[in-house]
């Protein structure tokens, strides 16, 4: 794991970041990966996100955004448990 840290994910602009995901979901077919597209949001918006960094976060999420009743909310609980799981290896790294 390269060094990265969730203040990418600042809380101010989170509003901000959920809307253009969302928007850009919506403007795409309804098979949108939502899990996948805000995936992809985060790792352009880092610049300490690498592939295998996003693979990975990729392989540990476990998001059940299909509970939501909007796509607003099941975005922003998957940017949620991002920025969860990279508060955790910010601190395994630490530790290390």
């Amino acid at each position: 794991m390269s060094c990265r840290g969730p203040e990418d994910l600042s809380r101010s602009t989170i509003p901000q970041f959920v809307e253009s995901i969302a928007t850009t979901v919506r403007a795409r077919s309804d098979s949108t990966d939502v899990e996948a597209a805000v995936l992809r949001a985060v790792a352009r918006r880092s610049d300490s996100l690498a592939l295998p960094d996003v693979l990975e976060l990729r392989s540990l999420l476990d998001v059940d955004g299909e509970q939501a009743d909007t796509l607003e909310e099941r975005v922003r609980t998957i940017i949620n448990a991002i920025d969860a799981e990279l508060a955790g290896w910010d601190r395994r790294e630490v530790t290390a």
